[in-house]
């Protein structure tokens, strides 16, 4: 869409591979110098454009040419050739890589939080989204002038002859233009004013953008389940704005948040897992709640890795305590003590060993109290106990 609107004035022509007349319109783009958008490509390029990338051009007859496939045709300088992807994660070899300019145009979480911010605060607050823009554009206008006034001064001070205090022209101008520096200064000081003061009022409504930022990346995750899972930036926002109008409205800014943030998540479970197969929406499920953990600090990366993965593991030199204990399950029990919230479960595992031979056999481990301080786990923390009891294979 940006290389679009770049290339709009310049009659931009936009092609894909399977086009039955790809290669006569890029011939007469090249010849005539106008900008081709070549989408949807793959992993390996079309070895016609072999030439093009390399820029093979050679000069013939006064002109310079380059050869495309079976034809000689002559080659602008103002032709620009662009080529894009749907792959989430494209692999190109080195040998391509070298031969084009690569940019990921995937949004960040950082930059899709700004722009679902300034989506709730457009819906929630027009007016105050309109003079925030309306602000921006005044503070770059501003920086503008004074930019031209500084280029100004030096202008005359460089092409002033003598002494610069008896050129009256010189003076005036410098007087003038101090006058109207200070006045855009001035007017530059109470707008970033106003705009500090607009931008506290916003930043009320960021948790829901954080929050909804989560929900995007969490099922863009989802392609990595099944291909086929894959969900556009462009409906996530239209379903996001959909659930800023259905949502229940208060005047607490608190409880507005709340009921935006329970009626968005929700709807967004639903709608995603209409597409899903039976046996993934468990696991989509979990997925969801993880992230939002983790951007809530109420689950810390190296657990979640702890509990994909049982840990790193290397030779284990404490003795296990117990004779009912696998010693799979104490060589994950020792990993897991090294993490922040388990220090001290290898060290007390022992003399607490009647309290965790409980949990251990029972049919229900997950309702069982954990013994010491270790009960006041929360739950994500205690299934990481209940992995390392069961360790996968």
């Amino acid at each position: 869409k940006w290389v679009k609107n770049m290339e709009k004035k310049n009659n931009l022509h936009v092609v894909k591979l399977t086009d039955s007349d790809f290669v006569r319109t890029l011939e007469n783009c090249i010849q005539f110098g106008t900008p081709v958008l070549l989408e949807n490509i793959g992993e390996e390029m079309d070895p016609i454009l072999e030439p093009l990338l390399l820029k093979q051009t050679f000069k013939q007859g006064g002109s310079i040419c380059i050869r495309l496939g079976d034809s000689t045709i002559e080659y602008s300088k103002d032709f620009r050739f662009y080529i894009t992807t749907k792959l989430r994660n494209p692999h190109y070899l080195p040998e391509t890589s070298v031969k084009v300019t690569l940019m990921n145009f995937m949004i960040t979480p950082e930059g899709l939080e700004d722009q679902l911010l300034g989506i709730v605060v457009r819906q929630e607050k027009p007016e105050l989204e309109e003079e925030k823009n309306a602000l921006i554009l005044q503070s770059a206008e501003n920086k503008k002038q004074l930019k031209e006034i500084e280029d100004k001064i030096l202008e005359v001070l460089s092409s002033s002859q003598g002494n610069i205090l008896e050129d009256e022209t010189a003076i005036d101008v410098l007087s003038s233009s101090k006058i109207l520096a200070n006045e855009i200064s001035e007017k530059q000081a109470i707008a970033e004013e106003t705009e500090r003061k607009i931008d506290e009022t916003r930043m009320g409504y960021r948790p829901i953008a954080v929050h909804s930022a989560v929900l995007f990346f969490s099922i863009t995750d989802l392609a990595n389940i099944e291909p086929m899972y894959q969900y556009s930036l462009t409906w996530f926002i239209n379903l996001f704005v959909n659930s800023i109008d259905n949502s229940q409205q208060s005047d607490v800014l608190d409880e507005r948040l709340k009921n935006l943030r329970d009626y968005f998540t929700y709807s967004l479970y639903c709608n995603v897992c209409r597409s899903l197969f039976e046996k993934d929406k468990l696991l989509f499920s979990m997925l969801l709640c993880v992230n939002l953990l983790k951007n809530r600090r109420e689950v810390e990366n190296d657990e979640w890795m702890f509990l994909l993965t049982g840990g790193i593991g290397l030779d284990n030199p404490h003795a296990n305590p117990t004779d009912w204990l696998p010693a799979k399950s104490w060589d994950e029990l020792c990993r897991l003590s090294d993490l922040t919230r388990f220090r001290g479960l290898r060290e007390e595992f022992g003399s607490l060993a009647s309290g965790w031979q409980k949990v251990y056999d029972s049919t229900e481990p997950h309702h069982e109290a954990y013994p010491a301080k270790f009960n006041d786990l929360e739950s994500f923390q205690k299934l990481l106990v209940l992995r390392a009891f069961v360790p996968t294979e």
